[in-house]
Formats: structure tokens, C-alpha cells, sequence
């Protein structure tokens, strides 16, 4: 008898469980449709899926998602190990928001890009990583045409 009852209580928690990964899968499935509202230029930037926009000229990549884990756990999960080959620049005000940043290089191609990535504090509960990358070599103008994307990023949402 006392077999049976804690085989039941290991599957109530394994069921339990289960639900909550299914429930956070849901979550990120229903966040990755949910569009960021970005002032891009569709003149030099192509759409390729909701959030996804791409270049070529100058080449530079733009995606930005909604993602299922709060500001706080993701700057905690960043300074106990930020991504690979990225830098963790730390905390900076952007448009009087305090924002995460990670930068780096990557090399694509045969070409070496300047990769950042931003984290905004969305709710309680989400927030938005939004991942810019330009070439290196790139000139001053469209260094700044990256930033001000960055900037409507932070307005907007």
C-alpha cells in the first residue's frame, strides 16, 4: 500500500511537472508570433519572417523576440555565463531604460560581423532580445542607422 501511494505522488509530480514545460513551450510558441514594433527602413531592409529583417547593403541582420523569462533571470543567467563568443557589456541606460548588452564578433562567410545583443524588460515575466549584426568595416552612417533601429526598439515596446 505505501508502494502504491508514493508511486501516485511521483506521478502527480511528474504530470505537474510536465505541464508547467508544455505551459512555458506554449508561452514562447504564442511570443514568437507576437511582432516587435520597430521603425526599420523597408527601402534597404527586407521582411523575412515577423521579427527577422535583412540587407544587403549595407549586410546587416535585425531580429528581435519576445522571450518567455524575466529581465532579472535573464541578467542573472547572463553574468554567470554569457553566450558564446559574446562579451557581457553590463547594464546601460538607453532612452531612459535600463538595458542588457552583450557584444561580439562573428565571422559569416568570410566576413566579420559586429554582433550585439540588447535584453528590455517587457512585464514581470517577459522580455524582448533583440539582435543586431553589421560588418565590422561598416562606416560611421550605418552605424547609426543600426542605433536608431535599436532606439524605435526601445520606444516603441
Amino acid at each position: 500500500m505505501k508502494n502504491i501511494c508514493i508511486s501516485f505522488i511521483v506521478l502527480f509530480i511528474s504530470f505537474t511537472i510536465n505541464s508547467q514545460e508544455k505551459a512555458g513551450q506554449n508561452r514562447l510558441f504564442e511570443l514568437q508570433k507576437k511582432k516587435v514594433e520597430i521603425d526599420i527602413n523597408k527601402d534597404i531592409f527586407t521582411s523575412v519572417t515577423t521579427n527577422m529583417y535583412v540587407s544587403q547593403n549595407p549586410q546587416a541582420l535585425i531580429v528581435g523576440l519576445f522571450l518567455p523569462i524575466s529581465y532579472e533571470t535573464k541578467k542573472t543567467k547572463i553574468n554567470n555565463k554569457p553566450d558564446e563568443g559574446m562579451e557581457f557589456k553590463g547594464e546601460q541606460k538607453i532612452n531612459s531604460k535600463n538595458i542588457l548588452l552583450l557584444s561580439g564578433t562573428v565571422i559569416k562567410k568570410g566576413i566579420e560581423y559586429s554582433k550585439q545583443k540588447y535584453y528590455i524588460k517587457q512585464d514581470q515575466n517577459t522580455c524582448i532580445e533583440l539582435t543586431t549584426m553589421l560588418p565590422v568595416n561598416a562606416d560611421a552612417k550605418d552605424k547609426m542607422m543600426l542605433m536608431k533601429i535599436v532606439h524605435s526598439v526601445i520606444e516603441k515596446n
